[in-house]
């Protein structure tokens, strides 16, 4: 039985990696260097084929003995990769005949010198070069240029992933370290295999191949500090599109000309906003080796994040760990800019300087009056100063970039395989296991990060690290909490607490509610007015401690955690609270009950509440509500009660912050046009708000409840403006857009009242537009109407429509 004794299982178990070397500033070689590598990495991986497939051959003369020697592979548990090296042997097994196949072809071609064969992948020959390293290769001399026997192996892996990244241009950026890793590894190597495996490129032509690498003159001249600028992980992971936002926002394109003066990336802690950061300014830097953006002068980075969150190496909880921040407040952070500019104060920035990037880290650690500062100056400054801001608030800066977790699909699943790959973390996950991962996790990056370093420490197991995430009460979870909403949660709860909000009943009711909940039930529940329920939960959502779905809030996972561990009141307490939301549930379920009931022994009810298809039962509850109150309010205008019909309008303004159906500004325009002629003639600015209320009432359909359109209750709504526009403003012009439009609906379906209301404002509209502009065309479309009119004559007995009354203001135009 061979044994693969890969790599030293007592060297180096605790850092995480088995040998990475120190990379320091994450440069990026330019795009030039890149092609000249290439040439140098494409031209040996033939010679280090050809190598491994003849040693592979020779040693195994047949498929048959290829697979012994496979089978016969132990791989010690105990060993570092062992779990990633037993997947990879297990896809070799499964796949022996093939890549036995491309093997000998690859060592007939050292013979013949032909290419016209299908070869193995780069990853494949690693893979033997590496399982089979102590029986076949260890006596090859291939260590013998290197440091030590890690450093070798360590360098063949970063060999398969720098000739990958170089084989997709414009993908992933290769730093300057990982080249001249890569350069060294090629040189090594090349002294020491002989001269046969050399068929393709020669061993001086690489040589050559690396010194033009190695003399390539970038044409890099920038400020910059990104050597302060930290990141939780080695390479950053499925963000180009956040990356790409960056760029448009901050660079431009070719569609794109202005600019953002400042950009803000925001989302819970450890998502991944300073990764994101960091990333695009070396890319930046990478860019001006390449001669882009030429008059980009400095790039600098500031951090104000005093604390990390990290697992332990020996029990797999996590922690959280201190850390110094670079400055606290403006002042400091102004002192920051001058000295690495080398300006003696901020108000030579713009003038010395042609255009450059700021970063500023952690924005939301900074006192509220200190970030306030930060803020004027941010805005006080011409445009060739831009920032890049990240928050776990969304900041008021002109572009706003979301950086939110990673879901259970397909980007997610990639997100934690390329973590397990770039770290070099010796797990294996399924992908049953790496979907309850991203659900335990929330998708949150580092906590992914932080996991699989546990796991790859062998501290603890997967069901225990999954149970103790999932735990509302487990250590780790009041880690994460603390760490997610740090400077966030405390501070809402405050600012809220202090205006006079009962926040911390409303975030109780939220919490123990066990579905998403809407405005109408937290008013009720918490005693508060709906609009002030409203003020809580924006608050709230501005500091991602809220989501909104629809008309829907809950709490963020996470945030359901810290509301347990600080907010949730006694056990006597919690009790009577959750008796509380019960008995609101059981009235509302009550209430739809006898609305149901309601529905079905009033049909003009029925009709009104089929035609206007509420989307959920608020929106259900509040129509019919609605309906019962415009009645009671139009006695209120026939007793001439004003005060009585006033209280029904603010009743009907509470509605519309419960709902933004249509149906909500519909019937308070019709409630408001009902009094005028009894409480408000003359008075324009009731007529103002019924305008208002009928297009808010569009807008709502337009925006918001788009499955509306074309129906009859959206032609309805676009008849009563147009009549008002027409009867109460004179606004011919526009009343006619709407009632051309309601007319083409009514057109198409069977309502005959409307439709000759419809006709008879629309011609009266076209007669007065024709007045006053003496256009003929008016006269066209008039004439069209009454013919149509005409021809339904009838129809009208049956539609309350005295159609001759009608003619004989129109029948001039019968033409």
């Amino acid at each position: 039985m061979t044994t693969a004794v890969i790599f030293d299982s007592t060297k180096q178990r605790t850092a995480g990696v088995l040998y990475r070397p120190a990379n320091g500033v994450k440069m990026y070689i330019s795009e030039k260097q890149s092609h000249k590598l290439d040439g140098a990495v494409k031209g040996f991986e033939v010679a280090l084929r050809s190598f491994v497939a003849n040693v592979m051959v020779t040693a195994f003369p047949s498929a048959a003995d290829f697979l012994v020697a496979l089978n016969s592979v132990s791989i010690a548990p105990s060993l570092i990769y062992s779990k990633r090296f037993k997947a990879k042997l297990d896809n070799i097994i499964k796949n022996v005949s093939p890549i036995y196949g491309t093997l000998n072809e690859c060592n007939n071609s050292i013979q013949t010198g032909a290419y016209d064969n299908d070869v193995p992948y780069v990853s494949e020959i690693i893979d033997l070069l590496l399982l089979f390293f102590n029986s076949h290769f260890s006596k090859q001399g291939l260590t013998k240029e290197f440091s030590s026997v890690e450093e070798f192996h360590y360098s063949c892996t970063l060999f398969h992933k720098i000739r990958n990244n170089l084989s997709h241009p414009a993908s992933k950026p290769t730093t300057i370290p990982d080249a001249a890793k890569v350069a060294n590894f090629v040189e090594n190597v090349v002294i020491v295999l002989d001269n046969k495996f050399f068929w393709y490129a020669s061993k001086e032509r690489l040589r050559e191949a690396i010194r033009d690498y190695k003399e390539v003159v970038d044409g890099t001249n920038v400020i910059h500090n990104l050597e302060s600028a930290t990141s939780t992980h080695a390479n950053l992971l499925c963000r180009e599109g956040e990356i790409n936002d960056l760029y448009l926002s901050l660079l431009g394109s070719d569609l794109r000309q202005r600019l953002a003066g400042s950009v803000v990336l925001y989302g819970y802690g450890g998502v991944g906003k300073t990764a994101i950061t960091t990333e695009f300014l070396y890319r930046l830097l990478r860019d001006k080796k390449d001669g882009k953006y030429h008059d980009l002068d400095y790039l600098l980075f500031f951090s104000s994040k005093d604390e990390y969150l990290r697992s332990s190496q020996s029990t797999g909880e996590l922690y959280i760990d201190s850390a110094r921040p670079e400055f606290s407040t403006f002042d400091e952070l102004a002192q920051g800019i001058c000295k690495h500019l080398k300006i003696s104060n901020t108000d030579e920035l713009a003038k010395k300087y042609r255009r450059g990037i700021i970063a500023i880290d952690n924005i939301e650690n900074i006192d509220a009056a200190e970030r306030d500062k930060i803020f004027v100056f941010v805005k006080s400054l011409p445009r060739n100063v831009q920032f890049i801001i990240t928050s776990r608030n969304e900041e008021q800066c002109e572009e706003k970039i979301h950086i939110k977790e990673f879901k259970k699909d397909s980007i997610g699943i990639s997100f934690v395989e390329s973590i397990i790959d770039s770290e070099g973390f010796n797990v294996a996950l399924t992908p049953t296991m790496i979907a309850t991962l991203l659900e335990a996790s929330k998708g949150n990056a580092l906590i992914i990060v932080q996991t699989l370093n546990s796991l790859h420490n062998g501290v603890t197991t997967f069901s225990q690290i999954m149970q103790s995430l999932d735990s509302m009460r487990s250590k780790n979870s009041e880690m994460v909490a603390s760490f997610m909403y740090k400077n966030t949660f405390d501070k809402a709860l405050l600012y809220l607490s202090e205006s006079g909000h009962p926040v911390n009943d409303v975030m109780c009711i939220i919490s123990l509610y066990d579905e998403r909940i809407e405005l109408y039930s937290i008013s009720r529940l918490a005693k508060v007015e709906v609009s002030d329920a409203e003020k809580i939960c924006n608050y709230l959502l501005e500091r991602l401690i809220l989501a909104k779905f629809g008309e829907y809030y809950e709490l963020n996972e996470f945030a359901k955690r810290f509301v347990l561990i600080k907010l949730l009141p006694d056990r006597f307490e919690l009790s009577n609270l959750r008796d509380k939301i019960k008995n609101h549930k059981d009235r509302m379920k009550k209430k739809l009950e006898v609305l149901e009931t309601t529905l079905e022994s009033k049909s003009d009810l029925h009709k009104n509440v089929t035609e206007w298809q509420p989307r959920n039962y608020i929106d259900k509850i509040v129509i019919a509500e609605l309906f019962s109150l415009y009645g009671e309010a139009g006695a209120c205008v026939r007793k001439g009660d004003k005060s009585g019909f006033e209280r029904y309008v603010r009743e009907f303004n509470e509605h519309s912050l419960i709902t933004n159906h249509p149906y909500v500004p519909l019937q308070k325009a019709r409630l408001l046009k009902s009094g005028i002629w009894k409480f408000y003639k003359g008075d324009v600015n009731i007529l103002d708000q019924v305008q208002r209320a009928y297009e808010e009432a569009l807008e709502s359909i337009e925006y918001d409840y788009r499955y509306l359109i074309g129906t009859a209750a959206h032609a309805s709504l676009l008849m009563l403006l147009g009549v008002s526009l027409c009867a109460d403003r004179r606004d011919y012009g526009r009343a006619i857009r709407f009632l051309e439009h309601a007319k083409s609906i009514f057109d198409q379906i069977a309502t005959e009242k409307p439709w000759f209301i419809c006709c008879n404002y629309l011609s009266i509209s076209y007669k007065e537009r024709y007045r006053q502009t003496n256009d003929r065309a008016y006269i066209v479309n008039l004439s069209r109407v009454v013919k149509q009119v005409n021809a339904s004559r009838k129809k009208a007995p049956g539609a309350s429509f005295d159609v001759d009354k009608y003619l004989e203001q129109f029948r001039g135009y019968l033409q």
